[in-house]
């Protein structure tokens, strides 16, 4: 569409908003892309709303033509509905004990004259300084020079100390080619910058997960390699490959393709085949065992990683039942028996072996790797029966259960928990899944990062705690759990990730906008879109709209019986 049949879709719903939420005087942003390069902003100061639209568009009209003409596929408008003046000393000290890319607010220069949007701002790193270990922002002259030029063609001043600058926040509406009707930005500090969402909609958060799994298929080449990761502020494509991550991006997408009807994420399915096809050629290693049988394992530059045995036997064993396929039992199996061969007589795990003759590299490399290894062997058991499977997870739990390893509060220990105790539901390994989790809500809810896998270990958590429900024998186990602070936490946790989402009216201020819409990212690890990253959130999300449903249904069901009781 052009600037103009945007313009004036827009503009009625920018009067009505802004009458409401009124400032004087009125300070306007509109910005306009594309999609396919960074948004283009112009902003105007006047006493009338009707005359800052005018002098905005006119200037990003301007804009648009030196371009060539450039057509936007989206157009928001911004005004601020509340500022704050402080000197650039002060400033500067507010984003230092602000975690990096959590600085929620435009800045204001020279009465503005020079004025950057929030979004502007950390879509350029602004104040994200990578050298710097500490968590906390800093400002970036180089970045606020290319930030500036971008926007007027100059670089940023050079403030002292005791200059004034003005801090702001602002109300936003936008629309899309495509859209029916523009939406509205009314949230502030974590929300700011994004749409309005629905509250406790199952379908709203499948949606999500349906756009990010096809976001993740355009990531996977013909051959079934994917593009593993990308930095957005300047393009960069992250260089590295990880095998494990190549697999667990396929079991989620596997759990997003489960989501679809026999119509549906066609394109989805041809690229988890694709993947699979390639990270079975290009990872998988054999070795013949002392009793002839064949062990297998997944290479990744010279090691074999419990891990990814376990997490590409998850993968595999959900895309075979969503198949009705037996085609990769043998390999499983094989990467079961590449499990025993790295498991210890007291049930612990080595971690890490050399691929070259298999010793050991690293007793012990990270915690993710015991649950995803019990978690795949569960999982092929679910398909097989094989009795060894489950002995192989049970003295795995054992070892759990005597070193308190619950105290790592690992998502996947908590599938491998919820998996486990579908078979043995014995008292130990409820209470271990319970340990797993509860004493971590309060962090689940207070943390501020999007942390996606804090999710997943809450939704395999509350799958458990639905089962010991109707096993009356758990009943004092369950007195352990606060229901109402479990849900809050649960629902503060999705809510959040609602932000890492990038959403059109977020991508649009980055370099290449259509190469992020529909991916996840981690916000204060430079806006990092990785495989990985996308695949937590899919997973999450999906079991977090199975949750509001069942709620939902419970609560239907409560009323109903209510109902008949009157």
């Amino acid at each position: 569409m052009s600037l103009k049949e945007l313009a004036t879709k827009l503009y009625p719903t920018f009067i009505e908003n802004f009458n409401k939420f009124p400032s004087a005087p009125c300070r306007v942003f509109i910005s306009a892309s594309n999609m396919k390069e960074r948004a283009i902003v112009r902003h105007a100061v006047d006493d009338s709303p009707e005359n800052a639209w005018n002098a905005a568009l006119n200037a990003l009209n301007d804009a648009l033509n030196k371009k060539g003409g450039l057509n936007p596929s989206i157009l928001r408008a911004d005004w601020v509905i509340s500022s704050k003046s402080m000197t650039w000393a002060e400033f500067i000290n507010l984003v230092k004990h602000t975690r990096r890319n959590w600085f929620r607010h435009g800045i204001a220069l020279e009465n503005y004259r020079l004025a950057f949007m929030e979004q502007e701002l950390n879509a350029h790193l602004v104040f994200y300084d990578e050298t710097q270990v500490k968590p906390q922002g800093d400002f970036r002259k180089d970045r606020a020079d290319a930030c500036c030029r971008h926007r007027f063609g100059c670089d940023f001043p050079e403030l002292a100390d005791s200059d004034e600058v003005e801090m702001f926040e602002t109300f936003a509406v936008f629309i899309q080619s495509g859209m029916d009707a523009p939406l509205t930005i009314t949230g502030k500090g974590e929300n700011s910058g994004r749409r309005d969402t629905p509250k406790g909609d199952s379908e709203f958060f499948l949606k999500l997960a349906r756009i990010g799994g096809n976001h993740l298929a355009r990531q996977c080449d013909k051959k079934g390699k994917f593009t593993y990761g990308l930095y957005p502020c300047d393009a960069t494509i992250v260089p590295s490959y990880n095998s494990l991550r190549h697999f667990s991006t396929l079991f989620s997408m596997s759990d997003v393709y489960s989501t679809y009807g026999k119509l549906g994420g066609m394109t989805l399915g041809k690229a988890i085949s694709r993947g699979f096809e390639y990270g079975i050629k290009k990872f998988v290693r054999y070795r013949k065992l002392p009793d002839g049988q064949q062990a297998a394992y997944i290479e990744d530059r010279g090691q074999l990683k419990l891990g990814s045995n376990g997490i590409t036997i998850v993968a595999l064993a959900y895309w075979s039942k969503l198949q009705r396929t037996k085609k990769y039992i043998p390999l499983m199996r094989a990467l079961a028996r590449g499990i025993f061969t790295m498991q210890k007589n007291n049930g612990s795990f080595v971690h890490v072996l050399n691929a070259e003759d298999y010793t050991v590299k690293d007793e012990f490399r990270v915690e993710y790797y015991d649950g995803e290894a019990v978690f795949g062997m569960m999982r092929l058991y679910d398909i097989t029966k094989d009795p060894e499977l489950l002995k192989a997870s049970e003295r795995a739990f054992e070892y759990f259960i005597a070193t308190d390893y619950w105290k790592s509060y690992d998502h996947w220990l908590s599938y491998a928990t919820n998996e486990l105790t579908m078979y043995k539901p014995e008292r130990k390994y409820f209470e271990f899944g319970l340990n797993n989790c509860l004493p971590y809500l309060s962090f689940i809810y207070e943390r501020d990062t999007y942390w996606p896998t804090l999710l997943e270990l809450i939704m395999a958590a509350y799958k458990m705690l639905c089962r010991m429900k109707t096993m009356p024998e758990m009943a004092d186990l369950l007195e352990r759990v606060d229901w109402d602070f479990f849900h809050k936490a649960l629902n503060r946790r999705a809510e959040r990730m609602l932000n890492g989402y990038f959403w059109p009216e977020m991508a649009m201020y980055f370099e290449k906008p259509e190469t992020i819409i529909g991916g996840f990212c981690i916000r204060h690890h430079a806006f990092r879109v990785r495989i990985d990253d996308v695949q937590h959130y899919l997973s999450g999300f999906i079991a977090y709209s199975e949750y509001l449903k069942n709620e939902k249904n419970k609560a239907i069901a409560l009323s109903v019986k209510r109902t008949d009781e009157e």
